[in-house]
């Protein structure tokens, strides 16, 4: 089952490395932009030097060049929970550009998970960068030390994919679809566009992913960008609000 996890992740940063081409060559540290948002918004980072080196490292067979070296990265911290192993996994993530057609998220190992700040804000990550079977993608940073930049209060959802890129929100979707008994009567929150009444599509991509969702709330017209909150039961949401969104 993990590897099908790989492959569908795998899929998916293909789909955005077809939609905006980097450059071949190795990428050095840059500084990131934000993305502007409403006054409380989850910051984004914007960064197309970030989103070439991992396309570099994960696809362009260049990780050695990295492999055990001490690397900062500055990006929206996130957590999912891998159903396939029983496990959290921690990430800090960002957008090349505003468009969003294309995200990096870079895997790490925290040193205290009990000290993260709260889900969504802006952090930097230092760390050593090394390969680990355990890792999802068997590359992530260790050793490492996280700065906070920006708090966000998140909701008090107990899955809160709204502080996910695209990428890693659809990597959840496969957990809760396939292991769906580790998240029955779970709270959440996610993100997407109407594509009809009752389901929600893929925010960047047709036909990338859809989930269902039921709801005796009023639905927006298709195509609208919306948050779900509601509760997963079976393979669906039962969604108790509906909201248009533009910060997504």
């Amino acid at each position: 089952m993990k590897r099908i996890l790989v492959l569908f992740l795998a899929v998916l940063l293909l789909l955005s490395l077809a939609a905006c081409k980097g450059s071949d060559s190795p990428a050095a540290e840059a500084d990131p932009e934000l993305l502007p948002h409403g006054e409380d918004a989850m910051p984004t980072v914007l960064n197309q030097t970030e989103y070439v080196l991992y396309q570099n490292i994960f696809f362009n067979n260049l990780a050695d060049d990295y492999v055990g070296k001490t690397l900062t990265k500055e990006g929206t911290y996130t957590r999912l929970y891998d159903a396939f192993n029983g496990k959290f996994r921690y990430y800090v993530w960002g957008y090349m550009d505003a468009t969003k057609c294309c995200d990096w998220q870079w895997e790490f190992v925290p040193a205290d998970p009990e000290a993260l700040p709260p889900l969504g804000s802006l952090v930097k990550l230092t760390g050593t960068f090394v390969r680990d079977e355990a890792a999802l993608d068997k590359l992530w940073f260790v050793d490492t030390s996280l700065e906070l930049k920006q708090e966000y209060k998140p909701s008090s959802c107990e899955v809160d994919m709204t502080t996910m890129d695209a990428t890693l929100e659809r990597v959840q979707l496969l957990n809760m679809q396939r292991k769906p008994e580790a998240f029955a009567g779970k709270t959440l929150r996610i993100y997407g566009r109407v594509l009809n009444p009752t389901t929600i599509q893929h925010p960047y991509y047709d036909n990338a992913w859809t989930q269902p969702f039921r709801t005796e709330a009023e639905v927006p017209a298709t195509g609208t960008m919306v948050i779900l909150v509601g509760t997963w039961q079976g393979d669906t949401i039962q969604a108790g609000k509906v909201e248009s969104t533009k910060d997504y």
